[in-house]
């Protein structure tokens, strides 16, 4: 019997992806790994994460590449007039919008539901801003570190100097990222029940203040409150990786047998019976003097020892990593985290894999980013624009494509 050609589960449905930096573009690069049709619409200069990280060319910097892969790319000056029957047509054209501009500048551009929903009242459409609409801080501009700083987490990531510091990474445009997906693939399963389309607004403060209080919420869980908002086991200044004879290591004893297995195979059983252990509400309350005796015992072997003791009594446990560890990792290229792509102009590239790998899809799905304008004559008409009319825009830069690219060398 011949093989089924495998089907990705959003084959067939079409993005117009109106995003730029970090946010919108990892949400709609799940999207288009799960196999939806996304359409980029630029504008003439590009976005401006084109030029983000590392570069080999201009306009193709690593953090662009990583999130821009499986789409295309139409460079169009939403500004201009003209540019509205354009819109219209992808708005008919599409299943799903997203865009992660400020509400007035989405409206200023006719890019709001209400004018997009005239043309299409199927869509599904996601618009992700810093703050809500009608909240105190409406309209204001953010970016990961302004929402990091608002939510909470820069507070708690202060070190012992206690200033506040940011996360390394951008966790709040990458969390929010993700909740767009999630909350697109709702509502077009919404759609296959009701027939109609919906408008969801994300903000990423009230995505990143309740991602954090889910933990952090405490003794504030309860009317009264029965004590201050923090989860004490991870706003000890001893967690964090722990120094051992030649290295460091993340280790996290969690229940009382966790501990007392710890300390038994450690050669201090009697540290087990210690109430701190055995009893589960001085565990959760004292666990800073638990992590400070583990601190002390850490320093007495070598990080390869402690990784075998906790592997044989089944204790969460790791190596700190360093990035260059995880670049170089055959085990994440194994599963397909890190995969090899080629591009034409650059060249032999590694990109991170489809963060989530259902049936139907594989490594040979996976198309380089786009260079800025790379698709919009064909695009425009696959939309029913005739080559005079492309041509025209062409000419008066309503519309960029790109010279000839040079072959990687």
């Amino acid at each position: 019997m011949a093989s089924e050609t495998p089907v990705r589960p959003l084959d067939g449905c079409k993005v117009l992806d109106l995003t730029a930096i970090v946010l919108g573009p990892l949400a709609t690069l799940c999207l288009a790994d799960l196999g939806a049709e996304v359409v980029k619409v630029e504008p003439p200069e590009g976005d401006s994460i084109r030029n983000g990280g590392s570069l080999k060319q201009p306009g193709m910097g690593s953090i662009y590449l990583a999130l821009n892969r499986n789409k295309k790319s139409l460079a169009i000056d939403l500004k201009r007039p003209e540019a509205k029957a354009v819109i219209a047509r992808l708005a008919a054209w599409a299943d799903v919008v997203v865009h992660n501009m400020l509400p007035a500048a989405a409206r200023r551009l006719g890019v709001d539901y209400e004018s997009l929903a005239a043309v299409n009242p199927r869509l599904v459409y996601c618009a992700a801003s810093g703050f809500a609409e009608g909240s105190p801080r409406a309209g204001e501009p953010a970016v990961d570190d302004v929402i990091q700083a608002a939510s909470g987490i820069a507070a708690l990531f202060a070190g012992p100097d206690s200033e506040p510091r940011y996360v390394p990474t951008l966790v709040a445009d990458k969390v929010s990222g993700l909740l767009v997906c999630q909350a697109v693939l709702a509502a077009l399963l919404a759609r296959e029940k009701t027939g109609r389309g919906q408008a969801i607004y994300l903000s990423m403060f009230e995505a990143m203040a309740g991602f954090t209080l889910l933990e952090h919420l405490g003794g504030a869980s309860f009317l009264p409150p029965q004590g201050p908002p923090g989860y004490g086991r991870l706003t000890t200044p001893y967690r964090r990786p722990m120094r051992t004879r030649d290295g460091y290591l993340s280790i996290t004893p969690y229940t009382k047998r966790h501990w007392q297995q710890f300390f038994a195979a450690a050669g201090r059983p009697e540290l087990g019976d210690d109430p701190r252990v055995t009893d589960a509400k001085r565990r959760n309350e004292e666990i800073g003097d638990l992590y400070a005796v583990l601190s002390g015992l850490l320093v007495e072997r070598t990080t390869d020892e402690w990784m075998a003791l906790s592997r044989r009594v089944g204790i969460p446990a790791s190596p700190v990593h360093r990035l260059e560890d995880l670049v170089a990792s055959g085990p994440l290229r194994d599963q397909g985290c890190l995969v090899p792509l080629a591009h034409p102009t650059l060249g032999d590239t590694l990109t991170v894999g489809p963060l989530v790998r259902l049936e139907g899809m594989a490594a040979a799905d996976l198309r380089p980013a786009p260079a800025l304008g790379q698709d919009s004559g064909a695009v425009l008409r696959q939309l029913g624009f005739s080559e005079r009319q492309i041509g025209e825009w062409r000419s008066d830069g309503l519309v960029v494509e790109p010279a000839a690219p040079a072959p990687a060398s």
